[in-house]
């Protein structure tokens, strides 16, 4: 019942933030896609900083970023699955799971690196596209909701 109510916190305070619904929109999708890419704790200010540098709502990019952080782990699994897949060379990740890794680790961890910033980069431009069309309706939606109510 806790999750439920911090999800029901995060929707209610992202979708009352006082600005146009393609800022808050933009905002939702920025902060979401930096949780694919490998910057831990610091992804929260960069997330508002970079949203309020490209003109979008830093509070919401900011909120975005720290909803998704319980997810972070699934995420960087994901990446590093998407990129295995547009490469196609598992042999080099092979090592990884075999044991082998401490006799060239750096090369081992190039091996690994390129697959998984491939991977962060189309999953996070999948989810920022997702979150961005996702908020923008909820949005346009809660608008229009809001005009039709009677005022009492």
């Amino acid at each position: 019942m806790r999750i439920v109510g911090r999800f029901k916190g995060y929707y209610n305070r992202v979708l009352d933030l006082p600005d146009a619904p393609v800022k808050v929109a933009w905002g939702a999708a920025l902060g979401t896609a930096l949780d694919f890419f490998p910057i831990p704790i610091v992804s929260i200010p960069v997330a508002y900083l970079l949203a309020r540098l490209i003109g979008v709502n830093g509070l919401a990019a900011a909120l975005a970023a720290a909803f998704f952080k319980w997810a972070v782990p699934f995420f960087y699994f994901f990446n590093f699955a998407m990129g295995q897949i547009f490469i196609g060379d598992s042999s080099k990740t092979a090592a990884v799971f075999s044991g082998s890794v401490r006799e060239n680790f750096f090369d081992t961890l190039s091996a690994l690196g390129y697959p998984f910033l491939l991977g962060a980069s189309l999953n996070s431009l999948l989810a920022g596209v997702t979150v961005y069309f996702l908020v923008k309706r909820l949005l346009l939606f809660r608008q229009k909701r809001r005009d039709i109510k009677p005022e009492v």
